[in-house]
Formats: C-alpha cells, structure tokens, sequence
C-alpha cells in the first residue's frame, strides 16, 4: 500500500536498482535513489540514465573512494551484481559509509521544503 511503501527500507541494508538500458527507462526519474538516500541505504544502481544523475560509483579499481554508490556498467551485467553485494556483505562499513554519502547528497536537493519554494520561485518568475 503507498501509505506504508516507505516502511520497506527499513527492512534492508542494500537498495538494488537495476533498469535494462532502453528509451523507456532512460527517460526514469531517479526516485529509487531518493528513497535509498533519505533511508541512508547503500545502492547498488544500473549505470544508466536516471541513476547517473546523483550517484557517483565509489570504487576504482577494487578500492574504496569518495562516491556514494556501487554502479554496474552494462557490459558487466554478468559480473559485477554479485560481485558489488558481496563486497558490501564483506564490509558492512562500506554500506554505512555509502548510505551516509548517499544521504548527504540527496538531503537539501530534494527535501520537500526546498523543491516547494524552488517550484514556487519558479512559477512566480513566469507570471512576471
């Protein structure tokens, strides 16, 4: 039911969103993002359309960087799913590290009282 959807993430550690690479999807809001973020849930995301306007892949080259997500590539579809899980099960500071990055980058972007007065300058400015 929508009213409890949002309960849901507080049954994981680990937001999984993958989207096959098509128009359809390309064209996606990036709300899984939001909720994982808001939650301060790790993410693991298709490296694709939507997911690529927040998030920021935080390994390179097996090490941990400054990112705050895990980003499968396409071409690694095959691989890099359980790959990605795995390393977070192995490291459960790495799914609190990136649920807290995630968190910081979505916080003020997207709090509801900042959208509300971004839209209601906007709407202003067009009847200037």
């Amino acid at each position: 039911p929508v009213e409890s959807y949002a309960r849901n993430y507080s049954n994981f550690d680990i937001s999984l969103a993958p989207i096959k690479n098509h128009i359809f999807n390309r064209m996606k809001s990036q709300l899984k993002v939001i909720e994982a973020g808001f939650y301060k849930k790790a993410i693991i995301a298709s490296n694709i359309g939507p997911y690529t306007i927040d998030l920021k892949h935080a390994l390179d080259k097996g090490q941990f960087t400054d990112g705050n997500a895990l980003l499968v590539d396409e071409h690694k579809n095959h691989s890099d799913w359980s790959k990605f899980i795995k390393k977070l099960v192995d490291n459960p500071n790495m799914i609190t590290d990136l649920g807290e990055r995630l968190y910081e980058t979505v916080k003020d972007k997207y709090n509801l009282n900042n959208v509300t007065h971004e839209r209601a300058s906007f709407y202003k400015s067009l009847i200037k």
